[in-house]
């Protein structure tokens, strides 16, 4: 995730996103903490003050009834726990345990409470700054029926907010007794309805400071007991649902948070933004949105790229096989980049490795072109923002690397 989180922190310097941000990195030894945090006063300080970094204590090991670790790992815990820790010792939010302990007072003080968290996955680039306000409707896209239940357009307190996902209210079919430790359970007695329209959350999430950390007090006791029953990659997910349900903090969902899914709906993902793009602008524009000025062309927040995304046998994408280890290297090339009229030339993928040609549609295309032309354009800014700083003459900005050539051994 090393090299995800400069795109992260790159993008958030280029579109200008207000408050601080700060990289929650989970159980690093002696020796890779120090590496990390020597990387960030070298390469991360010089973006902006506002950019942090916390390191946590490991909390990836999956332990068993008594408490003992099984000798597995579930790499998701770190999100809630990392969360968690994060919360009670950022300087910024002045958490004060001994208060929080002896009283039922708020343990941060009444001047960050109404602040908004908001907290993203690493593998997420943003295209235009996230802010509390979505009351923009040219922007912003709900769901029919949540536009008939909407909770509010404007992040506050009591009022969260976050992505909406697929999955529905899968949650709901867990042992919720056993993991809320009560019968009584508000994500027990809630109507159906109530589960689908509020709760099937993911990041992006937004809420207050004190919501945000009340939702994490619940989030870090539930998710093990949630992997327990499900073992899965979602149970960190579904451990935040129903920690939501729990309190009582039903979310507004939105649509038009991210893309990353180019089969999603348009009621699910913010796809409908990227679908009225002409196909012969789609890879010019997404090109575009990586610049300082960035265009004015509406999409969403963020893009997730935890998806695999390819056009024709030459153009693909998949995060797990970035050369994670070089991808900032001063002598490496920076990556080729799609033609700008890529989704108008190609009716097919034949991705690594098996390289089974498949048909693409012309819709299906044009997703595929904008997250192609996004991620490769992003990839290409950053290396060179990073080549500019601290590589001198030694840097290579060639565009001629292939992810589909690393793949095969040629590079």
């Amino acid at each position: 995730q090393h090299w995800q989180s400069y795109l992260v922190y790159y993008s958030a310097m280029l579109v200008r996103q207000p408050g601080h941000v700060t990289r929650i990195a989970s159980g690093c030894q002696d020796e890779e903490a120090k590496d990390i945090q020597d990387w960030f006063q070298q390469h991360i300080v010089i973006m902006s003050t506002r950019f942090h970094l916390q390191l946590t204590p490991h909390f990836s090991s999956v332990t068993n009834d008594g408490g003992k670790a099984t000798g597995q790992d579930y790499k998701f815990f770190n999100k809630p726990f990392g969360l968690k820790y994060w919360m009670e010792h950022a300087p910024q939010l002045q958490y004060h345990q001994q208060q929080h302990q002896s009283t039922t007072a708020s343990p941060f003080p009444s001047q960050v409470q109404d602040d908004i968290v908001i907290l993203i996955d690493p593998d997420m680039g943003l295209m235009r700054p996230i802010t509390r306000d979505f009351t923009h409707d040219e922007q912003t896209i709900i769901g029919k029926k949540r536009q008939q239940h909407l909770v509010t357009r404007i992040v506050g307190p009591g009022k969260p907010l976050a992505q909406a996902y697929g999955f529905g209210a899968q949650w709901a079919r867990l042992n919720l007794t056993e993991i809320t430790s009560t019968p009584d359970s508000p994500a027990m007695t809630m109507p159906q309805e109530d589960r689908f329209l509020y709760y099937p959350i993911g990041p992006p999430y937004l809420a207050t400071v004190a919501d945000m950390y009340r939702i994490a007090q619940h989030w870090t006791k539930f998710v093990p007991k949630v992997y327990e029953q499900y073992p899965h990659l979602l149970a960190e997910m579904f451990a935040a649902c129903i920690a939501a349900a729990h309190v009582e903090l039903p979310h507004q969902l939105i649509s038009s948070l991210m893309v990353s899914d180019t089969t999603a709906g348009v009621e699910l993902e913010g796809w409908s933004l990227i679908d009225s793009i002409p196909d012969d602008q789609v890879c010019s524009s997404a090109k575009s949105i990586v610049a300082y000025p960035p265009s004015t062309v509406n999409v969403p927040q963020v893009v997730h790229m935890c998806q695999r995304y390819g056009l024709g046998s030459d153009w693909f994408f998949t995060k797990h096989k970035i050369p994670a280890d070089n991808v900032y290297d001063c002598e490496q090339p920076l990556f080729a980049e799609p033609p700008d009229p890529v989704a108008t030339l190609f009716d097919f993928k034949q991705l690594p490795p098996a390289f089974e040609r498949k048909p693409v549609d012309p819709k299906a295309a044009k997703r595929m072109a904008f997250m192609l032309c996004y991620i490769y354009r992003l990839l290409n800014e950053a290396a060179t923002f990073y080549k500019k700083s601290s590589c001198g003459s030694a840097a290579n900005y060639a565009k001629t690397r292939s992810l589909v050539g690393i793949m095969a051994g040629k590079e």
